[in-house]
């Protein structure tokens, strides 16, 4: 898998250093013997893991650390689910999945910054409204879908989304990596994804992880 190494890393830990904030602030709310105390703590170790790949990453001659293990799809989706609707308390997202999707063999973490590069370009490019995430079992494999009610896409852009440092508008924040490394992601697991969009009325993202990555 190629890297992108200083971009993409710099991209990519944004969110997990938004989430160690957010729930770290909730921890020094909390009582002493408030029961989410402990489902804080895990959410913070689980982000700082995240960094800690991340960095060593690049630090290991810009190879990345691609670890394959069995994935639990569906649990994936609810904890990112849970810490994008912390992090978006004005947002309201939606997760349609089947509550038996099957494992696959993957990178996990790799897999989990490609839902949330979708997840923050979604809220980036729509107003406080409803975010869509949907997973199933398809013919070719499991789909993930993020769809947004945001500004679309207008259709010249569409053929350079994927491409590294692209950006649709000037006056939305961001590097123009999101796509560009979840492209890669996607692609090193042998999938694919793909974008449908309207002007005025959103954005589909759709990602096929294949059947030979189905344990």
């Amino acid at each position: 898998m190629t890297n992108f190494p200083l971009a993409s890393l710099s991209h990519d830990m944004k969110t997990p250093l938004s989430a160690i904030a957010l729930y770290n602030d909730r921890l020094r709310d909390m009582r002493p013997d408030d029961p989410e105390r402990d489902a804080c703590h895990t959410v913070i170790t689980e982000q700082v893991d995240r960094l800690v790949q991340m960095i060593r990453s690049v630090l290991e001659n810009f190879k990345p650390s691609v670890q394959y293990q069995e994935i639990d799809i569906g649990a994936m989706l609810r904890d990112t689910v849970e810490i994008y609707r912390r992090l978006h308390p004005d947002y309201t997202f939606v997760l349609l999945a089947r509550k038996e999707l099957p494992p696959v063999w993957g990178d996990g973490p790799a897999l989990g910054r490609v839902l949330t590069n979708l997840l923050d370009n979604a809220v980036a490019y729509s107003q406080p409204t409803e975010i869509v995430i949907a997973a199933d079992l398809q013919s070719d494999g499991i789909q993930l879908r993020v769809r947004d009610r945001g500004a679309g896409i207008a259709p010249e852009h569409l053929p350079s989304i994927f491409k590294p440092r692209f950006r649709a508008s000037d006056t939305v924040p961001g590097s123009g990596m999101g796509l560009a490394i979840a492209q890669e992601i996607v692609h090193a697991h042998g999938g694919r994804i793909e974008v449908a969009s309207t002007v005025g009325v959103g954005t589909v993202m759709r990602v096929i992880l294949p059947q030979k990555t189905i344990i």
